[in-house]
């Protein structure tokens, strides 16, 4: 990756990073963002590096040169003229998504699908917070901009958004006490699955992952066991535990979260769910994937994908003022804007790393 050094900085600017093409970032100075009425600016303590950016920063994803990237922050208002009940000094968290509002989707409570799409969404068309500050397009108190209490560190606020992934993924899978439930895939939000889900009292629950750093995380979060792909087949060491599936074949898991995004996970997910199973997709994938529908025929699987989030940020806070969830059981680094390649080749380093922070201050 092509790291720019800035400019000598101009009055009134800011530092951001710039994606200016695949694995080309651009540290540079900006105008410092201001807010009209209903809007806020938030400087930014700190921004975690997310999935989806990776596949921003390696293939282009939803980005356009001169993007700022980065949805997954904390920080502190500087200012929100017009917005009530949101002062500077407030610490808060920001939900990146910025639905229109008035669609059919945002009308029945699916912010997340929102119709009209993703122009004012922060990182993906509104410039992102790994920058010095941060323009929230549409500041609400409580729908799009949330105060972290006092036993919610900053660190801890920049986990919401991807713990509020994870929380609307366990809650589409409608998993039971008595279920057995398999994670496939140990990144941040298989992890926050996998602690949901302890927290929730899964009956059985089963991680597999390539990194011995993240399956070993995973059994500190709750899980049962852990299974590395690479050592055993993932559908016969379910099938241990569950007993065959149907007509003898593949195993019987109740629930399969895929949150791994590549073909291999997604085949193993079909062969190990029960007849009448349930699979959540919750990754991004790269490109286009080989499945065999016949399986999702067959069992008739109930296959939800899982978009973001709706209104799990509340509860989300509300678990980690309570120490339920430990931020410092996710968050592996933290960098500096001046080192962001260094900070994005290590979260690409899955054998060391879990939930890379990027610091700007």
């Amino acid at each position: 990756m092509r790291l720019v050094p800035p400019a000598s900085p101009a009055r009134g600017s800011i530092r951001a990073v710039e994606w200016r093409g695949p694995e080309a970032l651009a540290l540079v100075d900006r105008e410092a963002p201001e807010a009209t009425p209903g809007q806020a600016v938030v400087e930014v303590a700190h921004c975690g590096i997310c999935g989806s950016d990776l596949h921003s920063y390696r293939h282009g994803l939803a980005a356009t040169a001169g993007q700022v990237l980065g949805h997954e922050f904390s920080g502190t208002v500087l200012e929100a003229p017009g917005v009530e009940g949101l002062a500077p000094g407030d610490r808060v968290t920001v939900r990146p998504l910025i639905p229109c509002g008035r669609c059919r989707r945002c009308r029945a409570g699916e912010p997340n699908l929102c119709e009209v799409g993703a122009v004012d969404n922060i990182g993906y068309g509104s410039p992102g917070a790994f920058a010095e500050r941060v323009l929230v397009p549409r500041a609400a108190l409580g729908e799009t901009v949330f105060r972290l209490p006092p036993e919610v560190g900053d660190r801890a606020g920049a986990l919401v958004e991807p713990l509020a992934v994870a929380m609307h993924a366990a809650r589409l899978g409608a998993v039971l006490p008595e279920d057995v439930v398999l994670v496939l895939g140990a990144g941040m939000i298989g992890l926050g699955v996998t602690r949901l889900l302890r927290l929730a009292g899964v009956g059985r629950l089963v991680v597999a992952d390539l990194s011995p750093l993240r399956r070993a995380r995973a059994l500190a979060l709750g899980a049962d066991r852990t299974i590395d792909p690479r050592a055993e087949d993932v559908t016969k060491a379910m099938r241990e535990i569950t007993g065959p599936g149907g007509f003898g074949l593949g195993a019987a898991v109740d629930v399969v979260f895929e949150c791994a995004g590549v073909e291999e996970t997604l085949a193993h997910a079909l062969k190990s769910a029960r007849q009448g199973g349930t699979l959540v997709l919750t990754a991004v994938y790269a490109g286009a994937v080989r499945i065999h529908p016949d399986r999702i025929v067959e069992k008739e699987l109930t296959v939800r994908g899982a978009f973001a989030y709706r209104d799990e940020f509340p509860a989300v806070i509300d678990l980690l003022a309570s120490g339920a969830v430990d931020p410092e059981e996710f968050v592996s680094h933290s960098f500096g804007l001046d080192d962001v390649e260094l900070a994005f080749r290590t979260q690409m380093d899955t054998a060391r790393s879990i939930k890379v922070l990027v610091t700007p201050g």
